[in-house]
């Protein structure tokens, strides 16, 4: 191992969801289902977020002329083109140790793409970088390009849950009190375990946020109009995707996904009452605001 890749791995950790997200059966068949019914035989395909080469290798065994693969983090890079040599893909598969982009800018990447795919999204959709990768596929995409996923829809649901509320502030400890600490929570949303996660929802479910890489609106503030159905202190909102590739559909809320369920913290809980209507505000980091009407 080089000096470089010694340091690299002294900084760092390859996060373990790379693992629980190729074990995630249902995921990775409706990713291979959407691929195997768009017709990909002869085309040219942009990957975002090569990982272990996964999505890759499957464009190429349904046809792809060639892939190329973006990759940020050099030592996954390296894993992904270990991967793909030990499957005999390498010479269709191009893995670009680059973030996309970069590899816009160094002019890596074909302009006007057949297809252009990525499944860069965590359990709150925006928290690897959908932004700045729905630009990129904005710029390369022309007007006959397929974009997979084609559209992300985001739902939430106001609820009352203590737990995981608390897992992000504190308040008196031993007569002490702590709520300085306070001033690090977490605003935006972050991840609870769903098979501990029991939350009380307090509102209907609302489609709370549609992302379409190709729509640069996309990240506009959202408000939504939601009557309370239970009286009780809200905590936040739980929320899930469904992320669409073609008729087929990668989704968080399923039991066995190994995405974790999204929360979105008020910043401070609110009481809320049955039959009231409240306005829900969702900024583009995840971020919730709850004003009563």
């Amino acid at each position: 191992m080089t000096e470089k890749a010694l340091r690299a791995d002294a900084d760092s950790e390859v996060p373990k969801w790379h693992f629980t997200m190729l074990r995630d059966l249902g995921r990775n068949a409706a990713i291979e289902a959407a691929i195997a019914s768009c017709n990909v035989v002869g085309k040219t395909v942009v990957e975002i977020g090569t990982g272990a080469g996964l999505p890759a290798m499957l464009f190429a065994k349904y046809g792809a002329e060639k892939v190329f693969s973006c990759e940020m983090d050099e030592r996954l890079a390296d894993v992904a083109r270990e991967v793909i040599r030990a499957n005999n893909l390498q010479d269709r598969i191009a893995v670009i140790a680059k973030s996309s982009r970069q590899a816009i800018l160094d002019g890596d990447l074909p302009s006007t793409p057949d297809v252009i795919f990525t499944e860069t999204l965590d359990c709150g959709v925006v928290g690897e970088g959908y932004e700045v990768i729905a630009e990129d596929i904005r710029h390369l995409a022309g007007s006959n390009t397929v974009v997979l996923p084609e559209r992300v829809h985001q739902f939430g649901v106001l609820c009352t849950d203590t737990q995981a509320f608390e897992k992000n502030s504190v308040a008196t400890q031993c007569g002490f009190d702590l709520s300085g600490l306070n001033s690090f929570a977490q605003r935006s949303y972050f991840a609870v375990n769903k098979m501990l996660h029991d939350p009380k929802c307090v509102s209907a479910t609302v489609l709370f946020r549609e992302y379409d890489y190709l729509d640069p609106n996309a990240l506009d503030a959202v408000e939504h109009r939601i009557i309370a159905h239970s009286s009780g202190l809200c905590h936040g909102m739980t929320s899930y995707f469904n992320a669409y590739f073609g008729k087929f559909v990668v989704t968080s809320r399923d039991p066995k996904s190994h995405w974790s369920t999204a929360f979105h913290p008020l910043q401070e809980p609110m009481p809320v009452e049955s039959g009231r209507h409240y306005y829900l505000r969702g900024e583009k980091t995840g971020l919730i605001d709850l004003v009563s009407i």
